[in-house]
């Protein structure tokens, strides 16, 4: 009987350090977030093909511009789809927190991982800040509202910089939240091999250590997601021959057709903030948080350098005469900075700032790409940073 109860315990203490190492191996291996209902597809319409889209996280996307640079700019998504660190919900660092929310000129789209606007106003504070790069691409200002309202009284930021983009403004009246997040915790003690599994059929993708390969942001033909699939008959009349197959095959941005005829339109249009602005100051002020918007030019705005480069993918909608440096298309400023006035929320106008680099024929932004360059993001962190010191 002795031997027997001998017997069964070295088999348990057996079966039990196969589950610890093994768990020990899992966990390594497959690491997971905190949150499990928060990831940046919440917020994004990436479902194409209306089977619904899975969490984002942990990718690593490619971004290309072939006319403008050989180089591939590799962004590298957390654990919830964003181009940061992993955040952590405990603020363990001590350092004081710093919320943006925007854009791909937040996320950084043409830069390397390390010279988005966050990093430089990290860096601008003497590491006194931790950032929250909460950059996405192609979103609005609906979009920033839900983000602000499902993240700051989960991460409780000092400051949240709520930075708008030229074309995020005059094309339709942004909404506000009618919900939010309420953070579904993963549970520590559950084995990581139910978690996986669990992930595998809801959520996915798993993020696997050493998994290291990437996959381009931008479709290519015949993806339906890139607009020359089924238009091209139309888009190649405004678009030179050579652009032309670049957009098709994903080396230039295939969405960048008359873009400087649409830029026209709407920029000269007085924007509907809607209660974007007054929402997003009560948001920040109920969870004690300063709110900041920060208004980012497009490059047209404040110099005509780059005309003829757009009008290479603008041939017929485009005359020569065009330009948008004249005070009628400088509305969207002044409509931002005389709300922002009236509810006592800090406005930070950037266009002055990149015009007298633009003048000095700094230039701070791609040539066809409309996106900046690193010294653009680094000049708007370090300018942010000093306007608020």
């Amino acid at each position: 009987m002795k031997l027997m109860r001998n017997k069964s315990f070295k088999a348990f203490v057996y079966v039990l350090c196969v589950f610890i190492f093994q768990e020990l191996i899992f966990r390594y291996s497959f690491p997971i977030p905190e949150i499990k209902n928060f990831d940046r597809v919440n917020f994004m319409h990436l479902n194409y093909d209306g089977n619904g889209s899975k969490h984002s996280r942990n990718q690593i996307w490619e971004w290309k511009s072939t006319p403008d640079t050989s180089a591939v700019f590799k962004h590298y998504m957390n654990s919830y789809g964003f181009r940061d660190k992993d955040w952590s919900v405990e603020n363990t660092s001590g350092k004081k927190r710093a919320l943006f929310i925007g854009d791909s000129f937040v996320e950084g789209v043409m830069a390397e991982q390390h010279e988005t606007i966050p990093l430089a106003f990290e860096k601008a504070s003497n590491l006194q800040y931790e950032t929250f790069n909460g950059g996405m691409l192609g979103c609005g200002l609906s979009v920033y509202m839900q983000l602000a309202t499902d993240m700051i009284p989960v991460y409780k930021p000092e400051i949240a910089f709520l930075c708008i983009y030229a074309n995020d403004l005059g094309k339709e009246i942004p909404k506000v939240p009618e919900f939010y997040l309420e953070p579904e915790y993963f549970n520590l003690l559950k084995p990581r091999i139910i978690e996986i599994i669990a992930q595998m059929q809801t959520y996915g993708p798993l993020k696997f250590r050493w998994k290291n390969d990437s996959k381009p942001y931008l479709p290519s033909v015949p993806d339906k997601k890139n607009p020359w699939t089924n238009s091209e008959e139309h888009l190649k009349n405004h678009v030179s021959p050579k652009l032309a197959e670049q957009m098709k095959q994903s080396l230039f941005n295939p969405f960048l057709t008359n873009s400087l005829a649409k830029e026209e339109k709407y920029l000269k249009m007085t924007p509907n903030l809607g209660d974007s602005i007054n929402f997003f100051n009560y948001i920040c002020t109920q969870n004690g948080t300063k709110p900041i918007v920060i208004y980012i030019p497009s490059r047209n705005q404040v110099t005509d350098y780059y005309l003829p480069f757009e009008k290479s993918y603008c041939l017929n909608e485009c005359p020569d005469s065009i330009s948008l440096t004249s005070p009628i298309y400088q509305t969207h400023q002044r409509i931002l900075a005389k709300q922002c006035n009236n509810l006592n929320v800090a406005f930070i106008d950037l266009t002055a700032t990149v015009k007298a680099k633009e003048d000095k024929g700094e230039h701070l932004y791609w040539n066809y790409d409309q996106h900046m360059r690193a010294k653009g993001y680094q000049l708007i962190g370090q300018k942010i940073w000093e306007e608020l010191y």
